[in-house]
């Protein structure tokens, strides 16, 4: 490795060490107002999904904790969008991905913490403190849940494979709902994880194949950083590598491209 390299890479694992910090911070707040929200505390947003106090207070907490410790570096985040510099290394935030289960008092939800350093994803912390669990990856160095290391699977085939998608309303909605029946007839097991954790369980080897549409950056920059930490490999529907497409579709890269070609509707899966 070049000096160049190692610089990177310590400079990386500093940042995942203050990402770490920033996770437990929302975990208080996450946590302390679990129970307490319902569905006539949540306010309906203009995109018609859920935001509540808590995913304020956690998303104003760790910008203010970023431009204190960067202040350098760029934020994006659901709630207020995104400010400083563009081309800076931009910490990407979801402060409760899953809100709709939050206001439920359904533990799947967490909060989201990514690194965009060169327009690239390079970092990641997924922390889902009512399952008790927290992921983190490093692309190139490596993908942890609880500070164990963890691996996508070696599954090569998508008729062994288990695949989880997202909300399928999309999928029937926007008339592509033959793509799901196509993944779930060449598929071995399907089932609908949801959100962060199909993705989490993608990279920890569990599921070879995660689908989601109609989502935004601040949905996949953290969670596309640690899939490919992790082995596998992260495209938009389409099959490009990108956290802006609007869709994901994760996997452990052996199957990536069959999955890929059921969604398209390719003779070639």
């Amino acid at each position: 490795m070049t000096d160049g390299g190692r610089g990177t890479t310590d400079r990386l694992a500093a940042e995942l060490a203050f990402a770490h910090e920033l996770a437990d911070v929302a975990d208080g707040i996450t946590l302390g107002a679990f129970g307490e929200h319902h569905r006539g505390n949540a306010e309906t947003k203009a995109d018609g999904t859920w935001v509540t106090a808590a995913d304020r207070r956690v998303e104003r907490t760790l910008r203010a904790a970023i431009g204190e410790a960067f202040p350098d570096h760029a934020v994006l985040g659901e709630e207020d969008g995104l400010t400083g510099d563009p081309d800076a290394p931009c910490w990407v935030l979801d402060p409760i991905d899953g809100t709709s289960n939050f206001v439920r008092g359904n533990p799947v939800f967490a909060t989201l913490i990514g690194l965009r350093v060169d327009g690239e994803d390079a970092l990641g912390v997924v922390t889902a403190p009512a399952l008790g669990h927290r992921w983190d990856g490093v692309v190139g160095v490596g993908a942890r849940q609880d500070g164990t290391a963890i691996h996508v699977s070696d599954v090569d085939d998508v008729a062994a494979s288990e695949v989880s998608f997202g909300d399928l309303d999309w999928w029937r909605s926007q008339g592509r709902w033959d793509a799901v029946e196509r993944l779930v007839d060449a598929t071995d097991r399907v089932r609908s994880y949801g959100d962060f954790w199909a993705h989490c369980l993608v990279a920890a080897g569990s599921t070879e194949i995660a689908a989601e549409a109609a989502v935004s950056t601040w949905d996949l920059v953290a969670v596309r950083a640690l899939v490919v930490a992790a082995g596998g490999r992260a495209t938009d529907l389409g099959g490009v590598a990108t956290a802006d497409g609007g869709s994901i579709l994760t996997s452990n890269g052996r199957v990536h491209d069959a999955a890929l070609a059921l969604v398209a509707g390719s003779s070639t899966a």
